[in-house]
């Protein structure tokens, strides 16, 4: 599956680390306030989309102008008591060191915000794996795509030699606007009939792609 690539682009969230419970977590705190029913991390993964918008209005968030201000401001102070909790995938390590052994050089691209990208990278001691290390400069998810775009121009790469992978929808809308092939994952914040309707690979384990 990865045998012709040269570099792969990796998602953060819900593709290496496993952090999908705590923004259930983060999510139940702003819906308790509210006085409105929590969700379970199934009714998450079933639910989760973008752009955020979108996601808190299903969940049953008032999305008005004033009220999603005070909820970005809610959920970046929430997250931020948690950001520390999650733990790497198992196989997350392995993977990026065999990758690395076999020549095939690594980028990050994440929808978090940068200064939050850098800080967890090196909290988990992996900033050094990768050559590029791309966030946002908002915390509402938004800009992916343009920042992927640039990451492509600092590769100067073969968008053939090249895949993206990710766990989520945007993560393949991602790759058709680069050009480039993508591997979906089935771990994290979407669940595998999400990702279905991508019509794209998807793998439950990182171990198939070596395949």
């Amino acid at each position: 599956m990865i045998n012709d690539k040269k570099h792969i682009i990796f998602d953060w969230n819900g593709t290496l680390v496993n952090d999908t419970n705590v923004f259930v977590d983060v999510l139940n705190v702003l819906l308790c306030r509210r006085k409105l029913n929590k969700i379970n991390l199934e009714i998450y993964r079933d639910l989760f989309c973008f752009p955020i918008i979108d996601f808190y209005k299903k969940i049953g968030l008032d999305v008005s102008r004033d009220a999603f201000y005070q909820l970005k401001k809610e959920f970046v102070a929430e997250y931020k008591k948690r950001q520390y909790v999650a733990k790497l995938f198992p196989q997350s390590i392995d993977l990026l060191k065999t990758l690395l052994e076999n020549n095939i050089s690594l980028s990050l691209l994440s929808a978090s915000h940068q200064n939050t990208l850098d800080d967890l990278t090196k909290f988990y001691s992996i900033d050094d794996f990768f050559q590029h290390i791309v966030g946002v400069n908002n915390y509402i998810a938004r800009g992916k795509i343009k920042q992927g775009k640039q990451l492509l121009d600092n590769l100067a790469s073969r968008k053939s030699d090249l895949l993206l992978i990710g766990d989520t929808v945007l993560d393949y809308d991602v790759s058709m606007a680069l050009g480039i092939d993508c591997v979906l994952i089935s771990h994290g914040h979407q669940s595998t009939k999400q990702l279905q309707a991508c019509n794209n690979i998807i793998i439950q384990s990182f171990d198939v792609l070596f395949e």
